[in-house]
């Protein structure tokens, strides 16, 4: 009976027992699917809002990885350099109205790695109907406040930042196809947001005159030395003392701080906690401004995530004995920061520049060049060789020709396409040949005729 009475059961009755169980199970998933849409709708919400916020217009047409979609040919590269994508980071304070923080960022997209150079607040500069500057005072003087778009005026600019971008290429000789303005308080909830971050102080920093909040008096700053966990208001008090340590000192310490960052967004799993997830588009959205599109911004977190940490250049243009940069005074007494070789020479600048970021196709192909000087001046044979090394071309070797020529030849023993594109742009090659042999075995051999100019 008891067999008969539970299998001789029919549809009802098992209908019975199996429906408020199934039922149960879908009222618990469609609670569940109810509360992931409202998550999404919060968090898509809330990224809308954000995306309003820092969305501005980049005016700028010149190429970067980006634009050719990562698949650059030879010849789109017309300059060493092209290949990478150079993005103006500012930090700046809302308060003064001045750009406290100016760094380039570049990425090399073919070699996976990322170079950083920080640029004095005091570079002395000259900026279209701003005249003779600093440079941290470009932002805040170029700026437009536009309420509605004009024949004149865009809302959707930022005039700020591309004059400074503006300047910054005039300046340091690279095409600046992207900024990305953040402000102070906007770091310092970042910072918190992440959890805080680790950075190592090389040596005990002391700033007893550090300004309170209220800027009505002090606030002593003491952080040892070691490896030291900052929350935000820390982080942001160690990347803008410089009350007993050099501008150029804090330019290196804002660059610990930005790859402290980077490093935590890296291990902490923000996209499985909804909560920090809209915590931080919130400050984003508050905080940020940019001219990159969504998408380009998805690129270049997937790009700047891989980079390893070995691959990280961080340089600062300082007035050191090395540096092309000294210290000086305008016509006012004020500090500034002039070139060596004079106030409106930036060669040495735009060299030491393409040093930090050298063309990636180059780097990636590293053919071996050979050099003949065949200018008639021996003296420029040195001069072509590190010329080339500068930009990161991989010289093997070099001599001097008995024989003076005209025009510069080139060839080739083996296909390296971009670097052989490159060189034929910078010495006017329009026909190339088979690479003779030489005494130092080469993959381009490079004949410099006199009608380059040798700087």
């Amino acid at each position: 009976m008891l067999f008969r009475r539970k299998f001789s059961s029919g549809p009802e009755t098992i209908n019975r027992i199996v429906k408020p169980r199934n039922k149960k199970l879908r009222v618990f998933l469609w609670t569940l699917f109810i509360l992931v849409l409202g998550v999404v709708g919060w968090i898509g919400a809330t990224g809308i809002i954000a995306l309003n916020n820092i969305s501005a217009k980049n005016t700028d047409d010149k190429p970067s990885f980006f634009k050719f979609g990562g698949n650059t040919t030879p010849d789109q590269l017309v300059n060493e350099g092209d290949g990478r994508i150079n993005i103006l980071a500012l930090g700046v304070d809302n308060a003064a109205g001045l750009s406290d923080t100016i760094q380039i960022i570049s990425i090399d997209p073919i070699n996976s790695s990322l170079s950083m150079l920080s640029v004095p607040r005091d570079l002395y500069v000259t900026a279209p109907k701003l005249g003779k500057t600093k440079i941290n005072g470009v932002y805040n003087q170029s700026q437009k406040k536009c309420t509605k778009k004009t024949s004149t005026c865009d809302p959707e600019i930022d005039y700020g930042a591309e004059a400074l971008k503006d300047v910054l290429e005039t300046t340091l000789g690279i095409d600046v196809h992207y900024f990305a303005r953040i402000n102070f308080e906007g770091l310092k909830k970042l910072v918190d947001a992440v959890g805080g971050i680790q950075v190592y102080v090389d040596k005990p920093l002391s700033d007893p005159k550090f300004p309170n909040k209220t800027n009505t008096g002090y606030e002593p700053l003491y952080i040892p030395a070691g490896m030291q966990r900052m929350n935000g208001d820390t982080a942001l008090k160690y990347a803008r003392s410089r009350q007993t340590t050099s501008d150029f000192d804090r330019s290196r310490r804002q660059q610990q701080v930005m790859l402290a960052i980077k490093d935590k967004l890296g291990v902490i799993d923000i996209i499985s906690n909804p909560k920090k997830l809209t915590t931080m588009i919130s400050i984003v959205g508050s905080n940020l401004r940019t001219d990159m599109t969504v998408e380009e911004i998805t690129k270049l977190y997937s790009l700047i995530k891989t980079v390893d940490s070995k691959k990280i250049t961080t340089k600062v243009l300082d007035a050191s004995v090395d540096s092309p940069l000294k210290s000086s005074t305008n016509g006012g007494g004020a500090y500034i920061i002039i070139p060596k070789k004079g106030v409106d020479d930036f060669s040495e600048v735009k060299e030491f520049v393409q040093t930090v970021f050298p063309e990636p196709y180059i780097i990636k192909e590293a053919a071996k060049v050979y050099v003949i000087n065949a200018t008639g001046k021996e003296t420029n044979t040195k001069k072509i060789v590190d010329s080339l090394t500068r930009l990161g071309y991989t010289v093997v070797g070099s001599t001097t020709s008995p024989n003076t020529q005209v025009k510069s030849a080139l060839s080739e023993s083996k296909n390296d396409p971009y670097t052989m594109s490159l060189l034929k742009k910078r010495f006017a090659i329009t026909s190339t040949s088979k690479a003779p042999a030489t005494e130092i075995q080469a993959d381009i051999v490079i004949n410099v005729g006199s009608s380059y100019q040798v700087k």
